[in-house]
């Protein structure tokens, strides 16, 4: 998969940005607060996602902008695809997405065609943030295989916040406490598909992240990942649920009732779940040192990179905002190895940070407007 062209105006600072990029390797230089962090963020926009910098949608639009838009030719392996993306000030919940020259409703028909994967310095939150950070990391990577199952993610959410709010009606003497288990059935058959496909996932890329982290550290350190249910336990989950798993999924649910009443909310379910990271034995959240928690995000980023192009027998495209400054030439030889036939664009502030020499298209970035450097 790679980009065949690529312009947005209006996004952010974005001012008429136009980019025919390398099939390999793209470098945009520039100082900070130039625009190029917005630039593959409106690249990330497109693969139907939120921002992976956290920039809400109403904030997309540039201060003066009276509208923004996105426009991206892509090659799928297949065939040329065309994907818009727009918005007018005013009329925010009006966005504009077209694929092929189809309106579509929903970001998730961006999702099911087009595949990134980000690095980026906030990555490290993955290792140190909330377990919310970690679930999150595993569904993106996971749905990415299976893009429909991004819809019972979504479900599951929904499910949960009904329960919960029966949960409170409930409390407020509005319900009958059997009313409350009136979405534990549905609840445990999306919830049990989750966490199938997040065992799954986890059992894929947890011999790549060993491997990867030995060569990272020269064999002096051993990475452990490990998929950890709060319904399930250390029970072997299999690829696909099956009816037993869901009926001890609502069993759970069931058993729970009373406590989920005390607190308020539901407290055992996938939302509980968490991605356990070690070295050693030592959980890399709470006793890493900065180096081995980046050295750790890195790594997942990188696994998931490489098993999509070993499942999907295509490649994402790859998006490396100022994470190449930080790491030294061992680091970015792993990452040119991994990535070395997919397409790839690189923000940096001096090209001297690159330490590993590539051949491609160099770009450069200035107050939101982009040139090729030869010009």
């Amino acid at each position: 998969m790679h980009i065949t062209s690529f312009s947005a105006d209006g996004f952010r600072n974005l001012k008429g940005v136009r980019l025919e990029p390398d099939r390999r390797f793209n470098v945009i230089i520039g100082d900070n607060a130039q625009g190029k962090t917005n630039l593959l963020d409106a690249v990330w926009l497109m693969t139907g996602c939120k921002s992976f910098h956290g920039v809400k949608e109403r904030h997309y639009m540039g201060f003066d902008a009276p509208f923004f838009q996105c426009d991206m030719r892509f090659f799928d392996g297949r065939r040329e695809q065309r994907m818009t993306y727009s918005m007018e000030r005013g009329q925010q919940k009006k966005r504009k997405i077209t694929i092929n020259g189809v309106d579509t409703a929903k970001t998730g028909g961006l999702f099911e065609v087009f595949h990134c994967v980000a690095f980026s310095p906030s990555d490290v939150e993955i290792v140190n943030g909330s377990p919310d950070r970690r679930r999150a990391f595993m569904d993106l990577c996971a749905c990415q295989l299976h893009p429909r199952r991004m819809e019972y993610v979504s479900r599951a959410s929904l499910l949960l916040a009904q329960r919960n709010a029966a949960i409170q009606n409930c409390l407020k003497g509005k319900i009958r406490r059997q009313d409350v288990t009136m979405f534990d059935s549905q609840l445990a058959k999306t919830g049990a598909l989750i966490s199938c496909m997040r065992a799954e996932y986890i059992r894929s890329i947890q011999p790549l992240c060993r491997e990867l982290y030995s060569v990272m550290t020269g064999g002096s350190e051993i990475l452990n990942v490990s998929y950890r249910s709060a319904v399930y336990g250390d029970l072997e989950l299999p690829e696909k649920p099956t009816a037993e798993l869901a009926a001890l999924y609502e069993q759970k649910l069931s058993e729970n009732l009373k406590e989920d009443l005390r607190l308020g909310y539901t407290q055992r379910g996938i939302q509980r779940d968490d991605l356990q990271l070690d070295i050693g034995g030592y959980a890399v959240s709470q006793f890493g040192s900065q180096g081995q928690r980046k050295s750790t995000a890195l790594v997942l980023k990188l696994a998931q990179a490489h098993l999509y192009n070993a499942k999907m027998q295509r490649s994402p495209v790859v998006l490396l905002d100022d994470v190449m400054g930080e790491l030294d030439e061992r680091r970015q030889r792993l990452i040119y190895d991994m990535v070395a036939d997919m397409q790839v664009f690189i923000t940096l502030c001096h090209p001297s940070s690159l330490r590993v020499e590539q051949k491609g298209s160099v770009f450069l970035m200035r107050e939101g407007r982009l040139r090729p450097e030869c010009e």
